[in-house]
């Protein structure tokens, strides 16, 4: 009999220890209404303050916020910078961005430890799925993480393990957990969009899909990272008491092999570059901002751009001319058409897939011609398939009804495929040439 009491005391110790026991003083249940606040944030967007009178959801300069840039479509989100003195502020992490909720909806962190975020009538929109898993409370740390952690303060969740766009410093993508970063849709629209940053085996590589076909055009799609590459912010000299640079990094894992991956630079700053990020934009860029407090305005500077006149061309950048158009020396000069090129505008176009899947066979396919100028995929990352002739480039493209044109490089005879033109880079001293459907 002693030895059962002895069992099921243990196994109610187990019990016990497995149920989250979030003390009354750490729960809360916050409500998204009332009034929005005054300053100026990303997007344009509008906000509430998350308010309890027993718990914070403030480090400075992080402060979680319901946000929204359409009406009653409301994110939990992450923003960082201070009103005092800074021109905007910046949303540097997402709960729900897939998912938004409405008026009234609810924020709450319960006895079993589960932090909810569920609509008025208590369908739940988002959750951290930490119910009876040791949860004692919860807490934003200094470099803007978000964490539920248990009683020996050991993290049962953060936030940094969920990056939307954003990694902050000291935040990572993994191979074996969250490995990409996506871009939102538009300013307006902060639902999944088309550009995405994702780290594998290979390397961290920058893909477009618009057309169901991911295209490469930049990252490191050849470096090794060891499975995880992390966004750091390190001093030049740590060993200095006095200011010193700070550099803006990319970090692969520990070496524990032969590996040869090391760490990426990204760019070098005179000052406390400790509060930065590094955002992967709606348009596809990648950039890097740094927040600096003592500044008295404009206290965000960006820190660090892929695509600049100190990096890569900014002419790399798919959407750097829109849709369509024509870039060279960092500027969109034209809008190339069948019968040659027209002033640039934001409203160049090119030709629609539709036109030429209409499931008609035998209608003959046209092709406008442009010497000396790239695919944003050719110069970086992709040189074409070959050697090959300029007639079978020309077959692929014409039994494909999704390519809407082919680069053919005569000096060393290599196909690449279009199945999205973007922006063309004009370079004289290729030997590529354009051959644009129409």
């Amino acid at each position: 009999m002693s030895i059962l009491l002895i069992l099921a005391l243990a196994i109610a110790a187990t019990v016990s220890v497995a149920l989250a026991q979030v003390p009354p003083e750490k729960q809360f249940r916050v409500v998204n209404e009332g009034e929005f606040g005054d300053y100026v944030t990303e997007y344009g967007a509008t906000y509430r303050f998350i308010e309890s009178s027993n718990l914070s959801f403030f480090a400075a300069p992080f402060l979680l916020l319901f946000y929204n840039t359409t009406p009653n479509a409301y994110v939990l989100g992450l923003r960082a910078g201070r009103a005092r003195g800074d021109n905007i502020m910046h949303w540097v992490w997402d709960a729900n961005r897939n998912n938004p909720v409405g008026e009234n909806s609810t924020l709450s962190l319960g006895r079993n430890g589960n932090l909810v975020l569920a609509e008025a009538d208590g369908r739940v929109k988002w959750q951290t799925n930490t119910a009876n898993k040791g949860v004692t409370g919860f807490e934003i740390l200094a470099h803007g993480n978000i964490v539920l952690h248990d009683k020996n303060g050991k993290f049962v969740w953060q936030s940094f393990d969920h990056p939307t766009d954003t990694l902050l410093n000291g935040q990572s993508l993994k191979v074996n957990g969250v490995n990409k970063l996506v871009s939102r849709k538009s300013d307006m629209d902060g639902s999944d969009g088309p550009y995405s940053m994702v780290l594998d085996k290979k390397g961290l590589t920058m893909y477009v899909n618009k057309n169901g076909k991911p295209l490469v055009y930049g990252g490191w799609p050849n470096h090794d990272f060891r499975g995880t590459a992390t966004f750091a912010v390190t001093r030049e000299f740590d060993n200095l008491t006095e200011p010193s640079a700070y550099e803006l990094v990319l970090e692969p894992a520990p070496q524990t092999t032969t590996s040869m991956g090391g760490t990426i630079n990204l760019n070098k700053i005179n000052y406390n570059g400790t509060i930065s990020y590094l955002r992967f934009g709606s348009d596809g860029s990648l950039k890097a901002y740094t927040y600096y407090d003592p500044a008295t305005y404009r206290k965000w500077e960006e820190s660090f751009s892929f695509f600049s006149t100190y990096f890569v061309s900014q002419c790399g950048l798919p959407s750097f001319c829109g849709d369509y158009g024509y870039c060279d020396r960092e500027m969109c000069i034209a809008c190339p058409t069948p019968k040659g090129f027209l002033g640039w505008s934001d409203k160049c176009a090119a030709p629609k897939t539709t036109q030429f899947c209409s499931g008609r066979k035998g209608k003959a396919v046209n092709y406008y011609k442009i010497v000396g100028v790239e695919h944003f995929t050719g110069p970086y990352v992709n040189d074409g398939q070959g050697p090959t002739s300029v007639n079978a480039c020309k077959a692929q493209c014409d039994r494909d009804c999704k390519c809407l044109g082919y680069f053919y490089k005569e000096k060393d005879k290599k196909c690449l495929i279009a199945p999205y033109l973007g922006t063309l880079i004009k370079d004289a001293n290729t030997s590529s040439v354009a051959y644009i459907k129409y």
